[in-house]
């Protein structure tokens, strides 16, 4: 009687997302549940509005979470800094094996990539969430609105994250060496989120994967 053989499969990588913000917790929880992620993991860094501090504070939870990678994820407008500091913190997250992910300004600029592309350098918030609110009435770049009338807002933008990829290295390109540094890098995060966790599953009425 032959024996069937066993496939050999290596186990998948762990992987966690510490959002500095609220807002970028609960986006990348959507993320999580309505992709079906289950080796991924998010966390909110409570408030903390030090960048050292938050990238200490990312290594505690890869180290004592177990993971095999973390990213952390920040706005520029959020911790009130600007490229230079980012650059000087980028080899201190490395030695501490964090992975930065940031926005300048803030998160919304990864929301608005999904509808269009910016031909200059954009410095404000409120300009950008004119132009999501004409795409998508009621958005509000706030928490509370990811809790209650956004909870499916990942869901609605999920299907043109490659357009949004697409429209960031545009933007980079265009506004580098203006700023000394990207302007956004949630391409490295998407395509990190690809390689540890695979293809989205995206199967409806299956939430199962709670915060």
């Amino acid at each position: 009687m032959k024996t069937r053989k066993r496939k050999n499969l290596a186990p998948r990588k762990t992987m966690l997302i510490v959002g500095a913000s609220e807002k970028e917790a609960l986006f990348f929880s959507q993320v999580r549940k309505d992709a079906r992620y289950s080796n991924l993991s998010v966390e909110w860094a409570g408030g903390e509005k030090d960048l050292e501090k938050l990238i200490s504070l990312a290594s505690r939870s890869r180290t004592q979470g177990k993971f095999n990678e973390v990213w952390l994820v920040f706005s520029f407008e959020d911790l009130n800094v600007d490229s230079q500091t980012v650059k000087k913190y980028i080899p201190i997250a490395k030695k501490k094996r964090v992975h930065l992910c940031w926005s300048n300004p803030g998160i919304n600029l990864w929301y608005l990539f999904h509808f269009r592309g910016a031909n200059g350098l954009i410095t404000d918030s409120s300009s950008i969430n004119r132009v999501i609110q004409k795409e998508l009435p009621g958005f509000e770049d706030t928490a509370t609105y990811l809790r209650t009338d956004g909870i499916d807002f990942y869901n609605k933008i999920c299907v043109k994250d490659n357009e949004a990829n697409r429209n960031s290295r545009l933007y980079n390109e265009a506004v580098e060496a203006v700023l000394g540094l990207p302007a956004i890098n949630y391409i490295d995060l998407h395509l990190a989120i690809i390689e540890n966790c695979g293809a989205a599953n995206f199967t409806q009425n299956q939430r199962t994967i709670g915060m």
